[in-house]
Parts: C-alpha cells; structure tokens; sequence
C-alpha cells in the first residue's frame, strides 16, 4: 500500500491544479528555500485530517487557501486529494485504489470525501487506524521533530510506540468504557439518593394515609348533617312565600284599572303633540328658506367682490407683458450684430490650424523613425550583457571549484595524518578494554546469585502481605455491613420513639393523658403498652381488640375518676380507661382444642403481659382463638363457642361475622415500647460488633505495615542490586561497544586513508586543467566589456538627439490643441446666439396671445359683475317678506306649547299614584326573590358540595340548632386533622412501585458496574502485553541499527518511572562510538538526527508503515553520515514508501522519481518531475 497520486488546487502557493504522481521505493522533492516543497508535505497532512493550523505553519485553517500573488488573483476555496493504492489489502475497503479528498471554504465550512462521496472526518481516522497513515501517525518526520522525538518528556515518542503496537484502538475503547463507567457510577449514586428519598416518603405517605380514612369518615357525616340543615331551611323558606304570593295579585289587580283612565288623557295628549309637531315642521321649514335665500345673498357678494379683483389682475398683466416684448426686440438686434463678428473669427483662424497639423505630422515621423533605432540599439546591447553575464557566472563557479579542490587537498592530507596518529592509539586502548571485559564478567555472576536470593525473600513476605490484605477488606465489607444495619436500626428507632412520644393513633384525650404524665400520675400505661405480642399476629390481636387498645390503664376506680376530672378541666377530648379492680371474671370455653394446620393457638397463650394485668388479659382476649383461614375455620366444630380471628382480620364474634380488612393495616398500637427496648438492645449489639471490628481492623492494619516494611526492604535490596547489574551490564555493554567501535574505526581509518590519497590525486588533476580554463574566459569577458562600452557610448548619443525631436513634437501638438480650443469656443458662442434670438422669436408670439386671453377675460368679468349685482338687489326684497311670515308661525306655535306642557302636569299626577301602588308591588317581589334566592343557593351549596338534591320529603330527628352544633363538632375535628392529602392513595401505591422499580434499577447498575471493571482491566491486559512485545522488539532493532548508521557505539531503550508500561516513559541511552555515556542533550545535531532516524527505522521494522515524509532531516549529516542513511533508506524502501524533501545531492542520487518545485512567479509554485532510472 503506497500513496499514488496527490492533486492541489488553491492549497498554499499552488494556485493552479498540480498534481503529483508518487510510486513505491523513494521519490525526492527539491528546489530553493521558500519554493512551496514543503506545502506538499503540509497538503498530504491536511487531507487525512490534520486540524491543528500550528501543524499547517498558519495563524488560522482558512490561511492555507492560496491567498493571491502579483498580477494572481486570491482563490476562496482550496481542495486537496490523495490517492491510496491498496495494493496489499490493509485497508479494510475492497477497491484497489481509494480516494481520500478535502475541501476548505474561506467562510470557515469544511468538507470531506471518499472516493468522491461526502464522509465525516471520523470515517477517514477509523480508515486509516493503526495503519501508521493517520494525520497523528509517525509518518510525517521533520528536522524540528528530532529534538521532540529525543526530548526529556517523550510525549512525541510514547505516541509512535503506541501507533506501532497497534493499542490506540484499546485506548480509544478504554475512554469509552471509563466514560460508561463513570456514568453508572453517578447513576449508581443517584439510584441511591433516590431510593432513601423515596423510603422516607413512603413512610409519610403511610401516616397521612391513616390520616385521610378518618378524614373521608368526618366528610360522611358531615355530608349526611349538612342535607338534613339543608332541608329543614328551604322548608321554612317555602312556608313564607304563600302569603307574599297573594298580595302581589291584589296590587296587580289595582294597577291594571289605573291604567284605564290615564289611557283617556294620554290620547288627548297625543293630539295635541301632533298639532304641535306639524307646526314646528313648518316653521323649521320657513327658517330654512330664510337661511338659503341668506346664504345665496352672502355667496353673490363674494363673487361680485373676486371678479373685480380678477379684472385689476389682468390690467396689470397686459402692461408688463407690452414692456417684455420691447426688451426682447432690443437684446435680438444686438445679437445678430454679434453673429457677423463670430464667422469672421472662424474663418481667420481655420489656415493656422491647417498649418499647425501639418507640422505636428512631420515632427511625429522624425520622432518614430530614432526611437526605432534607439529600440533595436538598446535590445543589442541586452543580448550582449546577458552573455557576458553567462561567462562571468561560468568564470565565478570555475574558480570557486578551483578554490574547493585546493581545499579539499590540504583538508584530505591532514586528515590522512590525523588517522595515521589516532589508529596507533586505538590500538593500545583495545588492549586495557580487553583486560576490563574479563574483570566485569567475574562480578556479573556474583551479584546474579544474590539477586536470585533475595527474589525468594520477597515473593514470601509478599504473600503474606496479600493474605494480610486480604483479611483487611474483608474486616471491612463486615464493618460496611454492621454500618447500614446500625443506620437501619437508627431509623427505626427514631421512627417508634416518635410514635411513642407523639402517641400517634389514639385519640386527642389519650394524647394529652400521656404526654402529660406528671399531670396524669396515677395511669399504668395503655392496653397496647402493657401487651407483649409477636409480630406475626400483632395485627389480628390489634383487630380483635379494636378501640379498647387505646382505652389506659389505672389500678382502681379511683383513679380512674380522679384521671376523668382531670381531663374534663383540661378539655382533653375522648378517653377510655380500664381500672384493672373492676375486671369482671371471664368464664372460659370449657372444651378442649384439637390442634391442627389451620389454628395458630389461643390469643391468651400467645400474648405475653405482667402478672399483674393477667386479669386484663384474660379480659379482653379470653375466649379468642386465632387462626389462619376464616372459612376453614367455621367448618370446624372444635371452634364451636370461641370468639375467632383469623390473619387477612376477620372476626368471628358471638356469631357475627366482621370483615376488618380494611383495617388491616394496623396502627401498630401494641408493643410499641418493647419494640423500641428490642431496637435499642440490637442497636447496643450492633454497636459493640462495630468496635470489635474496628480493633481487629487496627490490629490486621498495623500487621500490614510491618510486613509492608519487610517487602519495601526486599524491593530496595532487590532494585539496588538490580541497579549494579543493570551498571555491570552497561560497563560490560560499553566495554564491548568500545573494542567493537575501536576494531571498526581502526578498520574504517585505514580505509578513510585509501580514500583520502585517491582523492588528493584526482583533486589535482580538477585543479590544472580548471586553472587553463579560467585564463581562456577571462579573455573572453574582456572582449564583451569592450562592446558594451562602445554600444553604450553610441546609445547615449542616439538618446539625446531622441529627446529633443519628442520635445518639438509635444510643442508643436500643444499649439495645435490651442487653436483648436479658440475655434470651438467662438463656434459654441454663435450656437449660443442663435438658439436666444430664435427663443425670442417664439416669445413674441405667445405675447401676442397672451394680451389677446386678457382683453377677452377682463370683458367676461365685468359681464358677469352686472349681473350679479340684479341678482342681489332681488333676494333682498325676497328676505324681507320671508322674516315676517316666520315671526307670525312662531306665536301660533308657543300657545300650542303651554297647552301640551297643561295636559302633561294632570299625567304625572296620576303617575304619582301610580308609582306608589308599583312601588309595594316591587317590594312584595322583591321578597319573594330574595326567598326562591335563599332556596336556590342552599339548594346549589348541597349540589355543588355533594352532587346530590334536597329531598321533598325527609324524616329529621334534630332541630336546626342542633344540625349546626353537629356540623361545627365535625368542621373542627377535620380542622384538627389538619391538611389532608386528597391523593394520597394513589401516590402511596405509586411510591410503592417506584421504589421496586429503582430497588431493581440499583441491582442492574451494580452488575453494570462490576462487567465495565472487568472489561477495563481486559482491555488494559491486551494492551499492556501488545505494548510491551512491541517495545522489546523495537529496542532490539535500534540496537542493531544504532550500530549500524554510528559503526559502532551502542544504543539501547528503557521504559523508566511508573512500573505499569502503558504508563512508564521511554528513556532513549545513546553512546556513540569512542564516547562515554552521555544525555540525549550532549549529542551533536548530526549525532540525534542518526539516533532518531535510527529510532524511526527500528519502528518501522517491527511495523512498516505504508509510507513516510522526511522534511530536511538529512540537512545537519555530513556525506558519509548521508550514505549510510540513503543505505538504509534502500533496504527499506522495499516495504514501504518514501518521500524525501532534501537539498543534499547524494540523497536526490538515490531517489526513483524526482520532482523539483520552482517559483517563476513570486508566490505560486510550479512543479517539475523526472523519473530516475
């Protein structure tokens, strides 16, 4: 698998489509600094999704666009697309070539393609995974990144190691597993807050549950109460309508006959009013016409006053329009005396034009015939300077060689006599090395024998270190334990001292008794305190006592009297007590009891109590059995005669049979305080196991230290000795290196001399025959000098007689363009005269006409004026007859006014009488509203509260007073109650739910939680291992190649710091060849680059990636460092790919394809290919 093909179009200084054709083995990219090579590199970074602009060398992602050049417009969009040929199937696609593409917009909009289809990014980096071809592989080196790859930190090399052994996808995996990890966890935690949120409100919600019954019970009687009040109000309220009802249809009998005779008068009344009507009508319309013939009158003078404005209007305009058009006859006679003298100036100046013209033409041919010659002149002399500064750049490299080889001969012999002196003293150095490699030896098997022994030490203390361990977490998993059941036991105890205190279930009197004990000081307790009952059957026992659990206690009558006053003072509320004096004897079934399956006992044997309340015992429980089932219970004849109860709370008693079910879920009244004293001795239990367990946890923790002791005394014996063979091996590793490294140096120095004699010879050959030809060109460039000088000479003369004739040319064209400027402004003169004496022309005639429009006018108006003033004469005669008519209608209307206003006084009157009459017909109505109103609203206050309507007939034993007595008692016991929770029910069956459900979500989470650890620890198991072969296999290969390129020396990798390897840092150890072991810092820039390429090949031998970059890392080698390196890169390239951007020449010899990248234009890159046979 190799990359094939990479196009670039508007991707840095590629401005136009480029595009690049690679193939397998190596291919070097050239050219100057700052040609565009290394955008290549950049390029195929980028399209496999590099996204980090710093990487780019940009400010910003939208930089790398091409961004424009002289005479080059900038692009807003650049794509780059790389070809891969999947010729060895490691990319899991089945197409042979696969086309990975990019595309970037200058509003920042990013787009990715495979095979031409758009993908995500994320699809590309899955592709190309441990692949070694990611934008973050090891693919790409740099000169820069040979001090990152051999930094102190490592980040860089830790990152190639892990591409090589393939674990990102285990990492990956990993940060996904630990975020689903960390996830349950929090889910966990929140289950569990939960979970202890939802237990406390199942408790609440059971004690307002309690709360509610007794609630929905005060609401039935109150219900019951309220409709019988209802009744009794309404019926009352009916029993006073009757007689209103009566009297309202006298008064209406009243009203009715009234009616009659102001019918009578109203009609008169009418009459009258019409005649009234009519005679206003008419004298409406009288002033009417008064007012049109007014305003007719008003508008004549008006008009009559307009008009002879008019007219002095047009007088005035006839007298200025006779003084314009003597003006105008005045300005048209002297402009047409001005047109004659305008074409005399036009004609005088038309031949001194023509005149001028001419000239400029004569001038222009002279002018274009020597700048001809200076042209042809001056191209000749370029011809000339460029080849004369061919030959002179020839000459400069000529003697720049010249000088080289006479370098080159003194450096070579020097340094033939530099190794003739070193190699002797190699030699006597190769011998004390030899002597030292015996001595080492002997001391590398004594401290091998103790290193065996004091691995046997401590892999037993560590053993027993683990038990220890071992002990500890299990002393805490009991110690946890014995926790949540102390935080249980606490709960519960907090819960029944509450119930306890607050006396929660009994009634408000037993309430007050006993929370007030000192007041109260003659009681015993309550029936439930002083019963000791199991939990299996407290609650039938509960049942089967019913109120009288709640009843107290006291020894005698006397007290119990003295306990009744009391409460009465107080206003306690309800109590019930027991005086255990007054007990009647109960007489026992005399008959014996089968046992069988379905009987659990009789309650007497099975409820525990003091001696003392044997009596109340046998009292109150005496001839009960308890059992099982009911219905098997009644088909036994055994049973005949008992009281019995059975465990779902049926009674049997005296035959009857009560369904208690209901109930079943008991207020829990009896063996409240022993179940308290139970609690606080488990408690007490739990308490003292806690301590036990925290000694003995202090105990295993101290033993722990101690054995911790020992194993860290073993660790640090065993890492110092550890240390001295790990020293021993490096000086007997160093010592072999050394006379290794001396055998070939001596080897190497011999054979450096060979080839420094053979190159002093052929050295000194170069120089004379450079010398001969050095002489030959600098005659040759003499000759040129010559020219040029008597061309330069001819040019300037040609050049002064060229200037001259341009400025005649532009002194005759200027007096031309005068002249031609006079004309057109004396033409432009006349234009102007003839076109005002024309507009006066035109102006004459509309005065003409407009004097005619004014005559014609003026005549009209003072017609018009004449008439209007007869008119005027004639109204007014007309308004003077019209004012008396109006006067005599308006006296005949007044009188019919006072009769009317007469007739309408006699009306109210008997309005008067009328209105009192209505008045108590209203008020009678009024009641009865107010009535069928008071109904009405009992009536909806029932329907509203209870949905249901009042009776017509209904039987009620209380009076009305004694209805609301009844409702206020109940009102305030539901006061008492308090809030109520209406839902209550429902939410306590869904809390129910609620809490299994999260009960099973916490199982599922726990069980969650243990696979992720598992899968974590799995993932870290493969990948350690991977990693750890990886690692073992690479630092044997740069061993071998450390040697190698360094031909001699010894180098070697070390995972250092943390003991888990995928955790650990790489230590590089370079010693090259006749040096002693030295930090990375201390080798010289040849020596890291040597060492990091050397590092870089010993990955790719353990996994070849399909292709690799390498950006100037030859540029700090020397040749014979470059030869070694292009040897290697040989034998490599093989399995994988190389592209190699160099300025080093041997390097560009070893390549296959060569592409040179060039810059004709200042910011764009071309390229230039050739294939290297």
């Amino acid at each position: 698998m190799y990359i094939s093909e990479l196009t670039m179009h508007g991707f840095k200084s590629f401005a136009k489509k480029d595009v690049v054709h690679f193939g397998e083995g190596i291919t070097a990219i050239v050219g100057p600094n700052g040609c565009g090579k290394t955008n290549i590199v950049d390029a195929i970074r980028w399209v496999l999704g590099e996204q980090k602009y710093s990487i780019l060398r940009s400010g910003k992602m939208e930089d790398i666009i091409f961004n424009g050049a002289k005479n080059v417009k900038p692009l807003s969009v650049c794509e780059v697309s790389l070809t891969v040929h999947n010729n060895k199937g490691k990319l899991p696609l089945e197409y042979n070539d696969i086309e990975i593409g990019r595309r970037l917009y200058r509003s920042g909009e990013s787009e990715y393609f495979m095979n031409r289809t758009p993908c995500r990014l994320k699809d590309i980096h899955e592709l190309f995974i441990d692949t070694g071809m990611g934008s973050d592989a090891y693919s790409v080196i740099e000169l820069k990144m040979i001090e990152q790859i051999l930094s102190e930190t490592g980040d860089d090399r830790r990152r190639m190691f892990e591409e090589a052994s393939g674990i990102n996808k285990y990492k990956m995996q990993k940060r996904s597993t630990l975020k689903k990890f960390e996830s349950t966890r929090s889910d966990l935690h929140r289950v569990n807050d939960l979970i202890l949120e939802v237990e406390a409100k199942v408790k609440s919600l059971s004690l307002q549950l309690k709360r509610f019954e007794r609630h929905s019970k005060l609401l039935d009687d109150l219900r019951t109460k309220e409709i019988e009040l209802a009744f009794i109000q309404t019926h009352a309220y009916k029993s006073d309508l009757h007689p209103l009802n009566t009297r309202i249809a006298e008064l209406n009998h009243l009203r009715d006959s009234n009616q009659t005779e102001e019918s009578e008068v109203e009609k008169k009344l009418i009459s009258f009013q019409s005649v009234f009507k009519s005679q206003q009508d008419e004298l409406e319309r009288y002033r009417k016409q008064l007012n049109d013939y007014n305003n007719s009158r008003e508008s004549l003078q008006s008009d009559i006053i307009i008009w002879k404005e008019q007219s002095r209007s047009a007088q005035a305009s006839f007298d200025r329009l006779l003084l314009e058009e003597k003006k105008n006859n005045q300005k048209s006679k002297q402009l047409n005396n001005h047109l004659v003298d305008y074409r005399k100036s036009i004609n005088s100046l038309k031949p001194k034009i023509d005149s001028c013209l001419n000239q400029f033409k004569q001038k222009q041919i002279e002018f274009n015939s020597k700048d001809d010659q200076l042209k042809n002149i001056i191209s000749d002399l370029d011809i000339m300077q460029d080849k004369r500064w061919e030959l002179q750049k020839k000459l400069s490299d000529k003697k720049s060689m010249y000088d080289t080889a006479g370098v080159i001969i003194n450096e070579k012999r020097n340094n033939t006599l530099e190794l003739n002196n070193k190699v002797s003293e190699k030699r006597i150095e190769l011998d004390s090395i030899l002597k030292d490699l015996r001595k080492y030896q002997l001391k590398k098997k004594a401290t091998l024998k103790k290193i065996d022994k004091n691995k046997i030490n401590l892999n037993i203390n560590s053993d027993e270190l683990n038990k220890l361990e071992k002990e500890k977490y299990n002393i805490d998993v009991n110690k946890n334990k014995t926790l949540s059941s102390l935080d249980a036991l606490d709960s519960k105890h907090a819960f029944y001292e509450e119930l306890v205190n607050a006396a929660e279930g009994y009634p408000k009197g037993v309430r007050d008794v006993l929370s007030n004990k000192n007041i109260f000081k003659d009681i015993l307790g309550t029936v439930g305190d002083v019963l000791n009952v199991d939990q299996s059957i407290s609650s039938s026992i509960e049942i089967a006592l019913g109120d009288y659990a709640k009843c107290i206690v006291v020894k005698n009558k006397k007290d119990a009297i003295n306990i009744l006053e009391i409460a009465r003072n107080r206003n306690s509320g309800r109590i019930m007590i027991i005086p255990l004096d007054s007990l009647p004897l109960v007489k026992y079934v005399n008959k014996s009891i089968k046992s069988n399956k379905n009987i659990i006992g009789r309650a007497v044997d099975l409820v525990k109590v003091s001696p003392k309340y044997k009596s109340l015992l046998d009292f109150l429980l005496g001839n009960i059995i308890i059992v099982k089932d009911m219905k098997v219970a009644m088909s036994d004849k055994n049973l005949k005669g008992y009281d019995v109860i059975d465990q779902d709370g049926a009674l049997l008693i005296k035959g009857m049979i009560i369904d208690r079910s209901s109930n079943k879920k008991s207020l829990g009244l009896i063996g409240r305080k022993e179940k308290l004293s139970s609690i606080k001795e488990k408690i007490k239990t739990e308490n003292l196991l806690f301590h036990k367990l925290d000694k003995q946890l202090i105990k295993v923790c101290e033993a722990i230290t101690n054995k911790e002791k020992y194993v860290k005394k073993y660790q640090v014996d065993l890492m110092g000795l550890s240390k001295d063979l790990m020293d021993v091996n490096d000086l007997l590793d160093g010592l072999e290196m050394q006379k290794s490294t001396l055998s070939e140096s001596i080897a190497g120095s011999d054979a450096i001399i060979s080839q420094n004699q053979k190159d002093v010879k052929s050295q000194t050959i170069l120089k004379k025959s450079l010398k001969i030809e050095i002489l030959k060109d600098d005659r040759g460039l003499e000759k040129y000098l010559k020219k040029i000088m008597k061309t330069n000479s001819e040019l300037s003369k040609i050049q002064s007689t060229r200037d001259n004739l341009h400025q005649h040319l532009q002194d005759a064209r200027i007096n031309h363009l005068n002249l031609e400027g006079q004309r057109e402004n004396i033409i432009f003169q006349e234009s102007t005269a003839k076109d005002s004496i024309q507009e006066f022309i035109s102006r004459k005639s509309e005065i003409i006409r407009e004097i005619k429009d004014i005559k014609e006018s003026e005549k009209n108006l003072k017609r018009l004026i004449s008439v209007a003033e007869k008119k005027l004469t004639d109204i007014n005669s007309v308004v003077s007859k019209q004012e008396s008519v109006l006067s005599l209608k308006q006296e005949a209307t007044n009188d019919s006014y006072v009769i009317i206003e007469e007739m309408q006084a006699q009306i109210r009157s008997e309005q008067k009488n009328r209105e009192s009459l209505m008045e108590e017909l209203k008020n009678c109505e009024l009641k009865v509203a107010d009535l069928d109103q008071r109904v009405n609203f009992v009536s909806e206050r029932i329907f509203d509260s209870y949905s249901v309507k009042i009776p017509n007939e209904m039987i009620v034993d209380q009076t009305e007073n004694e209805l609301n007595i009844g409702i206020e008692r109940i009102e305030k016991s539901i006061e008492n109650i308090g809030p109520i929770n209406m839902v209550v029910k429902v939410e306590h069956e869904e809390e129910n739910e609620r809490l299994l459900m999260l009960t099973e979500q916490r199982d599922d989470l726990i069980k969650a939680e243990k696979n992720l650890l598992d899968t974590i620890q799995e993932i870290d198991k493969v990948a350690r291992e991977k990693f750890q072969n990886t690692f073992e296999d690479i630092g044997k290969n740069f061993e071998k190649l450390f040697t190698m390129f360094f031909e001699g020396g010894r180098g070697s990798l070390r995972l250092e710091g943390d003991p888990d390897p995928l955790e650990a840092n790489i230590g590089i150890h370079a010693q090259p060849p006749g040096k002693r072991n030295q930090s990375l810092r201390q080798l010289s820039a040849g020596e890291k680059a040597l060492t990091a390429i050397a590092l870089l090949f010993s990955i790719y031998q353990v996994k070849p990636s399909p292709y690799c970059i390498l950006d100037e890392v030859d540029a700090p080698l020397d040749d014979v460092n470059i030869r070694k390196f292009t040897r290697v890169l040989n034998s490599f390239s093989n399995d994988t790919q190389f592209i190699v951007v160099t300025h080093n020449k041997l390097t560009m010899e070893s390549a296959n394809y060569l592409y040179g990248v060039t810059m004709e234009k200042k910011g764009v890159s071309q390229l230039v290919s050739a294939k290297l046979d």
